[in-house]
């Protein structure tokens, strides 16, 4: 999954007892060493997230996974974990911690462990194969999901049907042509977008008629077009400016279809699985696409009232919703955006917000829009990841009621 931005944030102490470990066998004991000797580096990977503290209690709470790992297998590795017992070691950890909340602890327990496998896997320190990475990334992620206790409806789709889903999604179908078009890469800048030379070709690929500056004027619409670029054709300062160009970009990173060097942008580890024949593959690396997408669409960034990212409760819950059997409907969130009185700002904007998104999420076929919100069928299974995706950032989604008016 993509990268995180923020660290959870702390969930009512339920994993504060941590017992002393016992006398262990070998292999525990130099796993146990080789999580102590990542401490430095790790904890300064840390800092994006948290602070020092709490990525000690991180580290700590891996040391008795793979102790919880060597009882059920009599095998363990501080570098890989097996998708296959990931369940069973989790809920023997939880039995270990003695926890009375022990969904909240095990919610904790998948969000610690994703940090760790990233880490593993960004410092090239992952000794699984790329495949294992994909599948225990994913699940990991669903597991935070279910222990939230989020509702659901899955509707079950055959391989052919979600195979030419996938294929009919417009989001996917313009991401293709941005992948074929990066070919075997493209420069990029030190803040790791792409040059303004290149700007046009890639925006093209999306849809979008935008260019980078030729000058250093500030960006304008150019809605009757001039003699070098298209008509309705507007020039932007940075690729961050181009709509669904700079989104599409982002989730290929986040998923490591793409990667990110100091001076080029190359097909990354999930480049393999995104163009495997190999359905299963192929099917969890969009999945994954699409998740990141949907989480980064719920996160917003800082308004003037408060810093950084946050969550827009209101699109979580649309989404949510239009998993089941209630959608939520265009003129709630309509209504919910009117401004009555000064106590409902926050809410109207945060709906108003929300309607944006959910129309461009419309445009990219995620949702369907008629007199309800809806989410498209293939899309629905990737609704609760996206959710557990932003959880594990904010750390405080609760389902609740729509803001409505």
């Amino acid at each position: 999954m993509s990268r995180k931005t923020k660290k959870p944030k702390a969930r009512g102490g339920h994993l504060k007892a941590v017992p002393s470990a016992p006398k262990m066998p070998l292999q525990l004991v130099l796993n146990h060493r080789v999580v102590d000797s990542l401490t430095p580096e790790f904890v300064h990977w840390y800092e994006r997230f948290s602070d020092a503290e709490d990525a000690l209690r991180c580290l700590q709470i891996v040391k008795l996974f793979i102790t919880a790992s060597h009882a059920i297998s009599e095998e363990s590795s501080a570098t890989r974990f097996d998708p296959d017992s990931l369940d069973d070691a989790a809920l023997a950890l939880a039995d270990m911690l003695g926890e009375s909340d022990s969904d909240e602890a095990l919610v904790e327990i998948f969000v610690y462990l994703h940090l760790y496998v990233d880490f593993l896997f960004e410092t090239g320190r992952w000794s699984g194969t790329e495949e294992d990475y994909f599948v225990l990334q994913m699940l990991l992620t669903e597991e935070a999901a279910g222990e939230m206790d989020l509702p659901g409806d899955i509707p079950e789709l055959s391989d052919e049907e979600q195979d030419r889903a996938f294929k009919e999604l417009p989001v996917l179908q313009l991401t293709g042509r941005l992948l074929e078009w990066l070919g075997a890469g493209k420069d990029v800048t030190s803040t790791g977008v792409l040059r303004l030379k290149d700007i046009e070709g890639a925006a093209g690929t999306v849809g979008v008629k935008a260019r980078g500056k030729r000058t250093g004027k500030r960006s304008l619409l150019e809605g009757e077009g001039d003699a070098e670029g298209q008509p309705g054709s507007f020039e932007v300062g940075s690729m961050h400016e181009v709509p669904v160009l700079s989104d599409i970009w982002a989730a290929l990173v986040g998923t490591r279809v793409l990667s990110l060097g100091s001076t080029r942008a190359v097909p990354g580890a999930g480049a393999e699985s995104w163009h495997s024949k190999d359905l299963d593959s192929r099917f969890q690396i969009r999945r994954e696409f699409l998740a990141v997408l949907l989480a980064s669409a719920v996160m917003e960034s800082g308004s003037m009232w408060e810093e950084g990212p946050r969550e827009n409760e209101t699109l979580a819950r649309v989404l949510l919703k239009g998993t089941l059997g209630e959608p939520v409907s265009v003129d709630e969130i309509n209504r919910a955006a009117e401004i009555d009185s000064a106590d409902e700002v926050l809410l109207a904007f945060e709906a108003m917000r929300a309607r944006r998104e959910l129309t461009r999420l419309a445009d990219l076929g995620l949702v369907n829009v008629d007199t309800h919100y809806t989410v498209s069928p293939v899309v629905i299974q990737c609704v609760i990841p996206a959710l557990a995706l932003v959880h594990a950032m904010e750390g405080n989604f609760e389902p609740g009621p729509v803001h409505a008016g």
